[in-house]
C-alpha cells in the first residue's frame, strides 16, 4: 500500500475581537497547487448538487 506523507493543515489563529485562539482544520491544505474549479460554479449552493446536475443532463446530439 502506497504511504502517503502530507503535512498537518491546521493554523492557529487569533480572534481579534475576542482574544480567543481557535484551530482552523484544514487551512492552507492546498498551498502550492492550483484549484480548477468549473465555470458557473456557485460555492454558495451545496457543490455536490450542482456537480449531479451536471452528469444527469441528456447530451446533445
Amino acid at each position: 500500500m502506497a504511504q502517503l506523507k502530507t503535512k498537518p493543515s491546521n493554523m492557529t489563529v487569533r480572534n481579534s475581537r475576542t482574544g480567543q485562539f481557535v484551530t482552523v482544520k484544514g487551512a492552507g491544505a492546498l498551498k502550492g497547487q492550483a484549484l480548477s474549479l468549473k465555470p458557473g460554479l456557485d460555492l454558495t449552493k451545496p457543490i455536490a448538487q450542482q456537480a449531479l446536475k451536471d452528469i444527469h443532463k441528456p447530451k446533445a446530439e
